[in-house]
């Protein structure tokens, strides 16, 4: 498609809005199609007219798709299905807050899918700290992996029962949107679903991170501070609120229809052979699962169109931090359930988040869905199942689903009733009426609120989804329904399968389950199940009777419904849903495949009836078209941006302004419809929300349109604009998909033998006709191809059945006469009218053109390796229409040559020949890779649009061009043709050009279509090859490289032996080449190693093809005064890289920063102000800054700030050695404040500038801040990398590029790139042009040796290097052991050299801190690749490999940003920073200027000259009171901005740290963990360096905290006692550290307290380890009796405090808690009166202990929340050293015993001192009663005796008288 010339477009520029104005009232298709040729670009002209004239024809002007009668090319034959991937899910769990429960032992379980974690139990906190890291590793397909849900739940573990504490869920999508793909430090709130009127049940601080393969991801910093905002900090989406109230999410499912109507079970298939076909074998059932949350209908028994009107209602949070409700159709089997068919609802496309009234909540219908899947009649053993639970691409339909979706807020209160409570409350009569405000729900975070629900017996329960009855919507009304025609007629079938040849093969075309042959089913009711429908809807209201009787079996002349008896009929005779079965031939010239000879188009029509919805396709249509003409510009403008053509601004600035006009239609338009359709009650919600949205949307998009149309030329210019032009075009295609279905997708079958072998699924929006042009589908009445799958897995390679080129048309039947409209001029209808009651069955053709077409097949390149060599023996196979033909074979490459052209003559094509010449058939290429023995494979296929040249026209040779290939969705590189068609003319071929033949009667491209050649020539540097695997099991040992290019070799010199070294004797050499002028055309060059064995075999190891030449063409050096002493006159001024750091420095004051932009362009001097180095006393004597000639105030302000900075570092114990772990942790605070936006000093303290003319300084704005209070004194600190050097400075190939080598098949497989690399070669390439006299005397050059490509290469020799390797941490190693920990130790292989330190191995730990450094000798280039492994110790068995790294030491030792030892900021001789470099900086400057080549340095007081640019600053500095010239610290700071220095300069890489990701081949392209590290290389033949930096890990240091409890007041009184009814309490008070539990003390017990006042005077005391810099306890101990060793752990210095209740007989009660965070908790009360709860709330008054040492007061005990107690408390810390000196003892025992307290007589236990007991508690109260009681017993006594004895004594009396 050339554009036409300018000129004739002016004057159809002229003619156009007349030409629109006529389309518009009449709809014609425009005659003059040249006209519209390129139609972007006549829309651009268009849109050129001024505002004005717009104004005017507004209405008119309408820019459509331009109308061609074929759809849009489309490259790629078919796309490889989804396969399952490898993803990561890390999660750590730091720490929980802010739990709800008294005394609780919490854990974190983590469960993802089926996968459940925990973490250890921590006792008696309700804020435990874990710091666990929990790797989850799945293999799962994308959708259904970012579809699992991450539950996080804590649970108080006591005894064997576990208590539920609070949730948290989200799904992994949301996770996988985020930046980075990560929440770092984030809250999780915890709520409990189960009773959601409760409120936050805590808080969860985790990171989570997701990776697919290939992502590393980024660790992010650790911080823990007891002052941070939690709320600030929630684990949400950026943009949620913090606060989310709960809502009910309702599912209700009306009913389905057109299900499938066998289900595939045996027991079905017993069932259907006795019963018969009629009834439908299949009880279906809905699931629908939202948020882990699932909930199902009932199951209709029976029913392929069952009706249910049940409603599912799940409580989740909102807005739901999960992306998709799933909904599925499940059939209910005797055996298992079988799913029909599954659909996703996205929520972001049925809600809109925005706030205010733009924004609403999840909505849908009452709406279709359809359902996708298997075929319908699939018979058993199928791999079909996945289909249908919606994983793939469905290949039928499976009937659809009438559901409604609604949401609604609770909110607390007795709000009005909402709408969807009134529609509920009719079908919950059985239950208690629930209202609005369900019982009164407040969001989570407030408390409950007033509930109105006090009948509701299930408060606020979230459960279990709840299942409801709902009444049926409105029944659909005759005029609700449409009938609509498909029409389709078969141009051309061909490339059929040889396979499915032998018999014939019909094409079915379905829409629904209309015109589906094969169902069976009674006739009129497959021709229309909506027809039933209606006959359900008319005749039987009743919806109980819907179940008794299928509607099939009623008879279809019901009388009630008229409608009936005549439409089945009519639909009957009327559709003709396939093509008369014909046999296939045989193509010419090749047996591979079949074509359908049609003589006649057969046409196919299709009737059916479905509810008239086309409103929301056309709007869905309308934006589409929107979308293509705006990405079609974007993409112009892109290509044109590639080409660094100019016009790409304009073309993008107009491809703007007409989308802000398309746009501007599209929503006049939609206002215009909204306020039309308002009144229609068939539009849902979700249609009218949908039309405010894309309007809403497309007016915030024309504003970022103009705004970006507008941008002035920014520094990213073009570029940036095409960012963001293409965000837009992705959001403008997010708007297009509209969630609610109305007619089903269509599909194309084709039919052998009453089979269903191969389909093809087209969208039915795409096909729709409108007599708007706008709203057209962008296939309808187009030539569509096809290109025919079977179902299920498909093979490996191409698995097209067939390919057919098809017109189709769909629209509804009153628009029917329309469908012929757009047919190719020349075709007629050979009977019936145009209209849907006579459709046509045939078209005619009347004339026929013979053509021959040309196959100009040149070249292709990239192609995939298929076989074990890693190379190809690649053919090309040529299809188009009924003729096929091959090329030649080439064998052994990648990138064939087949310069051959294959003629297909006596092609008989039908149409006019306009219609042919504009829009031929489609040629299809595909690549095969020949085999000896086997099939060939396929390695790729694309299509392409031949030229036409007419006999009427004069010959013109076509253009070879580059067309993609693909193989499935991978690239497989690009074929260079072209392909013409020439007309053959009545008097035959003899008119054609001649083709030239060679033997074997093959015919060659002619030679004018190939490419015009000139002479170049193509240098090469050959350095080495490196890390050869083993080839045939035998190592490599002479190994040459042969360089291929354009069909000729150059070799390399052989490597005699490669272990001693790989590197080549002869290093360079050139070649001249033949190649094309067109750069675009340079054929791909191909590096091919091969081993030269024994008895002259040679080997092939491995090769690497380049495909694009480009990247070689050489630039000369642009030429640079490199001696000139006179100051150029432009100057190269430094003004752009100083200007950034200036304006960023803060207090720069406003005329500075003018005159740094005035002064910089004059100036040729730079001022270094080299600032006084503040160092601790054990460094060498510190240079004192001396005032010299500067300005005195900014001297002066200098001094006052050092002299403020000059405290030493407080650690907090300030007592701390200031050593390479400070540099390391002030590196890490300045990074963590930069992340956060505080500015701190930039590294080069001051820059200032000084004209030539004005030798005043002016000072240019101090780089110097003054620090925050935790940096006293300014550390030197070094640069962080978050990720690896190279990733930073490039791979270090500025000197050789590394080509890696492969060999073996590439299949699509993940993970084998790594099974196919063979080696590395290094090496690197110049191509340039040779001028005609060059060519003549070129082999001179190559004699004398004056080669390009050489320059600024290293000597290629071997190097002796000491290598100084220091690793100091790594982080998320990936858990090695079945604990889910690892003990990980370091493994360093360098060559042959191996460390393995296996004896400091740190135990338990994934995130171990090494500080190990290792010194190693090494020979370049023999051993130049270091490992770094690291490996998990294993006491039984081999060690396990957790990770490893790789690093090029050569690349690095060679590249001149000077890889080998980083630069420090500041110089100093000795302490923590001392020189590391064997040069010092002055030499290094000296050295750098001389490799380079550029002038200089000249040394003179004051100042250091290089390459003329003239730097200034201090050299004079005082050392034991003599002053010393020193000029290392000014070189040192030109060093750092050595980037800036003409031709020469780059960045140097400075003092760093690099992060380096670790990977496993167990688990290819996983992120297993990253390596904190740093590499030192210093050259034997230099000066030793100094000793290696000692980088060991700090040992904690000791101390000891003392705690007197000496009393407590207003303890909450548990016990009441059984006699008296009195209120008392047992206090004592238990203490521990967080992580030493073990160490738990506690005080006696003060018995009986019966005001709460507890005496104590106890003594806790607890020694522990801690690390002031990190702030953290380290607490070593074994995890259970079988730990060999100590697991070392890093912990918050925590302290908890708590009182308890004694029992002596049952366990005790816990009364309150405590927790002080020794690093800020609040200052004690000075008396028991004024120690109140919200103290530990408040943030003001704080104290450290580690700072005040001494703390003494009264703090509160809570418990719930509620105050519970008071303590007296004094705390005291001591250096272990001053504990051992001053040694105290525990409780009250010596040393230093305290006194013992005076409690009140009635503190006892009762158990113990029963007397006293009952002395205090039963004497003083019962006294008298007691005296009175004994007095009246021994009275009752003495009376009863007196009775028991007077008769005996009376008697006595009387007998002895």
């Amino acid at each position: 498609m050339d554009p036409k010339p300018r000129k004739e477009k002016k004057k159809i520029f002229g003619l156009k809005v007349k030409m629109k104005k006529k389309k518009e009232t009449a709809n014609l298709v425009l005659a003059n199609k040249g006209a519209m040729d390129s139609e972007v670009e006549a829309f651009s002209e268009a849109s050129v007219l001024q505002e004005g004239e717009i104004s005017e024809d507004q209405p008119l002007r309408r820019r459509v798709k331009r109308n061609t009668k074929r759809a849009k090319l489309q490259t790629r034959i078919q796309d490889s299905e989804g396969k399952p991937e490898s993803f990561q899910i890390a999660i750590n769990i730091t720490e929980a807050r802010q739990l709800v429960g008294e005394n609780i032992d919490p854990s974190v379980v983590i469960e993802i899918g089926d996968e459940k974690k925990q973490t250890s139990v921590k006792e008696g906190t309700n804020a435990p700290f874990y710091n666990e890291y929990f790797v989850f590793d799945f293999f799962a397909h994308k959708d259904v992996f970012f579809d699992k849900i991450i539950k996080l739940t804590v649970v108080h573990s006591k005894m064997l029962k576990t208590f539920f504490v609070g949730s948290f869920k989200l799904d992994v999508w949301t996770i996988y949107k985020q930046p980075g793909h990560q929440f770092i430090n984030k809250w999780a709130v915890l709520t409990n679903p189960g009773d959601i009127s409760t409120g936050v049940k805590g808080y969860v601080k985790c990171d989570i991170s997701v990776s697919a393969k290939g992502d590393a991801m980024q660790p992010g910093p650790k911080a823990s501070d007891a002052e941070e905002q939690i709320e600030k900090n929630l684990l949400i989406p950026e943009g949620l609120p913090s606060e989310r109230p709960w809502a009910r999410f309702c599912v209700k499912v009306y009913r389905a229809e057109g299900l499938p109507r066998n289900n595939s079970s045996i027991m079905a298939n017993v069932t259907k052979a006795f019963i018969g076909d009629n009834t439908a074998l299949i009880d279906p059932y809905v699931v629908v699962s939202f948020f882990k949350q699932v909930g199902r209908t009932s199951t209709q028994k029976s029913s392929a169109d069952p009706v249910w009107n049940e409603q599912i209602v799940f409580t989740e949070m909102f807005p739901p931090l999960c992306q998709r409700l799933k909904i599925q159709v499940w059939d209910e089997g005797s055996m298992n359930d079988v799913a029909i068919g599954t659909h996703y609802f996205d929520l972001r496309r049925i809600s809109n988040e925005q706030d205010g009234d733009k924004g609403f909540l999840p909505t849908f219908g009452p709406a279709w869905i359809n359902l996708y899947g298997s075929a319908r009649n699939f018979s058993l053993g199928d791999d079909t199942g996945e289909l249908n639970e919606g994983i793939g691409e469905g290949v039928s339909f499976r009937g659809r689903v009438y559901l409604e979706l609604a949401v609604e807020i609770l909110s607390g209160g007795t709000g009005p009733e909402s709408k969807l409570s009134r529609m509920i409350k009719p079908v919950k009569d059985a239950k208690a009426v629930k209202t609005g405000g369900k019982d009164g729900k407040t969001p989570a975070g407030g408390g409950a609120g007033g509930g109105t629900g006090a009948a509701d017996d299930d408060k606020g329960k979230a459960g279990a989804p709840e299942v409801q009855p709902v009444d049926p919507p409105p029944v659909p009304t005759e005029d609700d329904y449409e009938s609509f025609l498909l029409f389709g007629t078969l141009f051309d079938a061909t490339m059929i399968d040889r396979k499915i040849g032998d018999k014939p093969i019909s094409f079915e075309f379905s829409l629904g389950n209309h015109g589906n042959v094969l169902e069976s089913q009674a006739q009129p009711s497959t021709a229309s199940p909506a027809v039933a429908r209606r006959r359900k809807a008319l005749d039987i209201p009743d919806s109980s009777d819907m179940f008794g009787s299928s509607p099939l079996s009623s008879s279809p002349t019901s009388s009630s419904s008229p409608l009936l008896s005549k439409e089945p009929s009519e639909i009957c005779v009327a559709s003709k849903s396939t093509t008369p079965p014909e046999r296939p031939l045989i193509v010419e010239g090749n047996r591979q495949y079949m074509y359908l000879p049609l003589e006649k188009k057969p046409c196919v029509n299709l009737m059916s009836y479905w509810e008239d919805r086309t409103y929301r396709l056309y709007n869905s249509n309308m934006l589409e078209n929107i979308a293509i003409l705006f990405k079609e510009s974007v993409s112009i403008a892109a290509e044109l941006h590639k080409k660094l053509d100019p016009a790409a601004e304009q073309t993008l600035r107009i491809g703007l302004r007409d989308f802000c006009f398309d746009a501007r239609n599209f929503i006049a338009t939609a206002e215009a419809k909204l306020k039309a359709e308002l009144k229609n009650s068939y539009l849902t919600l979700l249609d009218k929300k949908r039309l405010t949205m894309c309007k809403q949307e497309l007016e915030s998009m024309i504003g970022d349109a103009e705004s970006l149309g507008e941008r002035k030329r920014t520094a990213g210019g073009v570029k940036e604009m095409l960012q963001e032009a293409t965000k837009l075009t992705q959001k403008l295609c997010f708007l297009v998909e509209e969630p609610q279905h109305t007619v089903p997708d269509m599909f194309v079958w084709l039919l052998s033998n009453n089979k269903r072998v191969a389909y093809a699924r087209v969208r039915t929006r795409d096909l729709l006709y409108s007599s708007n042009q706008e709203a057209r589908g962008i296939l309808c009445g187009k030539i569509l191809t096809l290109y025919l799958k079977p179902p299920g897995k498909r093979p490996a390679g191409l698995s097209v059945q067939a390919k057919l080129d098809v017109y189709l048309w769909f629209g509804t039947c009153s628009d029917s006469s329309h469908m012929l409209d757009d047919l190719p001029a020349g075709y007629t209808p050979s009977t019936g009218g145009i209209d849907a009651k006579s459709p046509p069955l045939y078209l005619l053709c009347k004339e026929q053109q013979a053509f021959q077409l040309r196959c100009h097949m040149y070249q292709a390149r990239g192609l995939i390796a298929a076989d074990n060599t890693g190379l190809s023996d690649p053919f090309a196979r040529v299809t188009f229409l009924s003729h096929s033909q091959i090329t030649n074979i080439i064998s052994q490459t990648l990138s064939p040559t087949w310069n051959q052209c294959l003629p297909m003559s006596h092609l008989l094509l039908s149409g006019d020949l306009q219609y042919i010449q504009e829009e031929p058939p489609h040629v299809v290429v595909e690549v095969y890779d020949d085999d000896a023995l086997g099939k060939a494979e396929y390695l790729g296929a694309t299509v392409a649009i031949p030229e036409v040249r007419l006999a009427s026209e004069p010959y013109a040779p076509p253009t070879l061009q580059y067309s993609s290939l693909h193989c499935g969705s991978q690239p497989g590189g690009d074929l260079l043709a072209a392909f013409e068609l020439l007309q053959i003319s009545e008097s035959g071929q003899g008119s054609l050009p001649e083709l030239e033949e060679q033997e074997g009667g093959i015919y060659a491209v002619p030679a004018n279509i190939r490419p015009v050649l000139s002479t170049y020539r193509l240098e090469v540097l050959f350095w080495g090859l490196r890390e050869l695997k083993k080839v045939q099991l035998l190592s490599v040992d002479r190994p040459q490289v042969f360089i291929e290019c354009a069909g000729k070799t150059l070799r390399s010199s052989v490597i005699q032996k490669y272990k001693s070294n790989p590197n080549f004797t002869t290093p360079v050499d050139a070649i001249e080449l033949e190649l094309p002028e067109n750069e675009h055309l340079h054929p791909p060059l191909s590096i091919t190693v091969v081993d030269w064995r024994a008895f002259g075999r040679s080997t092939l190891v491995g090769n690497h093809i380049i495909n694009n030449l480009k990247a070689f063409k050489y630039t000369p050096p642009p030429p640079h005064a490199v001696h000139s002493h006179k100051p150029p006159q432009v100057t190269l001024t430094p003004g752009p890289p100083l200007t950034p750091e200036l304006h960023r420095a803060e207090g720069l004051s406003q005329d500075a920063v003018e005159t740094c932009s005035t002064v910089a362009l004059t100036n040729q001097d730079f001022l270094i102000t080299v600032e006084e180095e503040a160092q601790p006393p054990p460094a060498p004597p510190t240079p004192k800054l001396e005032p010299k000639k500067k300005k005195v105030s900014s001297s002066k302000s200098i001094r006052r700030s050092t002299k403020r900075r000059r405290r030493t570092i407080a650690d907090e114990s300030a007592e701390s050695v200031i050593d390479w772990w400070s540099k390391y942790y002030a590196s890490v605070d300045k990074q963590v404040n930069q992340k956060e936006g505080i500015q701190l000093p930039s590294v080069f303290e001051k820059v200032s500038s000084q004209s030539e003319g004005d030798k005043k300084k002016k000072q240019k704005g101090k780089g110097t801040v003054e620090l925050s209070s935790t940096l006293p004194t300014k550390i030197v600190r070094l640069q962080l990398y978050n990720k690896e050097l190279e990733a930073e400075f490039g791979p270090f190939d500025d000197w050789v590029s590394t080509y890696e080598l492969f060999r073996g098949k590439a299949n699509e497989e993940e993970g084998t790139s790594d099974e196919r690399f063979v080696g590395k070669f290094k090496g690197r390439f110049c191509l340039y042009k040779l001028s005609d006299d060059e060519v003549e005397d070129g082999d001179d050059v190559i004699d004398t040796g004056h080669f390009r490509v050489n320059r600024g290469i290293p000597q290629n020799i071997s190097v002796q290097v000491l290598i100084r390797v220091y690793i100091v941490s790594a982080s998320n190693l990936h858990p090695a052991d079945p604990d889910g920990k690892a003990d990980p130790y370091i493994f360093l292989r360098l060559g042959k050299n191996e460390i393995k330190d296996r004896d400091n191995y740190i135990p338990k730990q994934l995130n171990p801190v090494f500080g190990r450094s290792f010194e190693m000798q090494a020979t370049f280039p023999q051993e130049s690749l270091l490992s770094v492994l690291i490996y998990d110790y294993d006491l039984v068995g081999g060690d396990d490999l957790i990770g490893e790294t790789r690093i090029d030491l050569e690349n690095r030792f060679y590249s001149r940003h000077r890889a080998t030892c980083g630069l420090p900021t500041e110089y100093s001789l000795g302490g923590y920073n001392a020189w590391r470099d064997c040069l010092k900086p002055s030499e290094l400057l000296s050295k750098l200027c001389r490799d380079n080549g550029v002038d200089g340095p000249h040394f003179s007081p004051g100042r250091i000259i290089v390459a003329d640019k003239v730097f200034t600053g201090k050299t004079l500095f005082m050392h034991e009171g003599e002053p010393v010239e020193s000029y290392e610290h000014l070189s040192l700071k030109i060093l750092h901005r050595w980037a800036e220095i003409p031709a020469v300069g780059c960045k140097l890489v400075p003092e760093h740290i690099e992060t380096r990701t670790l990977y496993n081949k167990a688990r290819p392209g996983m992120d297993q963990g990253q390596v904190q590290m740093w590499v030192d290389m210093f050259p034997m033949d230099l000066p030793h360096p100094g000793p290696p930096v000692d980088i060991s890990p700090r040992k904690p240091k000791g101390y000891e905290l003392r705690i007197i409890i000496w009393n407590t007041e207003d303890v909450i009184l548990e016990d009441s006692n059984f006699l008296t009814g009195q209120q008392s309490s047992d206090i004592y008070i238990k203490g521990w550290l967080k992580g030493l539990e073990d160490d738990r003390q506690e005080t006696d017990v003060h018995y009986n307290s019966l005001t709460g006042e507890g005496n104590f005077n106890w003594r806790f005391v607890f020694p522990f380890n801690y690390l002031p810099a990190e702030k953290v306890v380290v607490v070593k101990k074994r995890d259970h009796i079988f730990s060999l060793d100590k697991t070392e752990q890093k912990l918050p210095a925590i302290l908890i405090l708590q009182v308890w209740d004694f029992e002596t007989l049952s366990s005790d009660d816990f009364l309150g808690t405590l927790e002080l965070d020794l690093h800020g908790f609040p200052r004690g009360a000075k008396t028991a009166k004024s120690c109140k709860a919200d103290m530990l709330s408040e943030v003001t008054d704080r104290i450290s202990i580690f700072q005040q040492k001494r703390a003494r007061g009264w703090w509160p005990f809570s418990k719930s929340g509620e105050l519970t107690g008071k303590a007296e408390a004094e705390f005291h810390l001591v250096t272990a050293e001053e504990a051992e000196k001053n040694s105290v003892g525990k409780a009250r025992k010596e040393p230093e015993p305290l006194p013992k307290p005076n409690r009140p007589d009635t503190s006892f236990s009762w158990f113990v001192n029963p007397f006293k007991c009952f002395f205090h508690l039963v004497w003083r109260n019962y006294k008298k009663y007691i005296i009175i009681t004994l007095v009246l017993l021994i009275t009752v006594l003495f009376l009863a005796l007196l009775f028991y004895t007077l008769p005996g004594a009376i008697s006595q009396k009387i007998i002895n008288g």
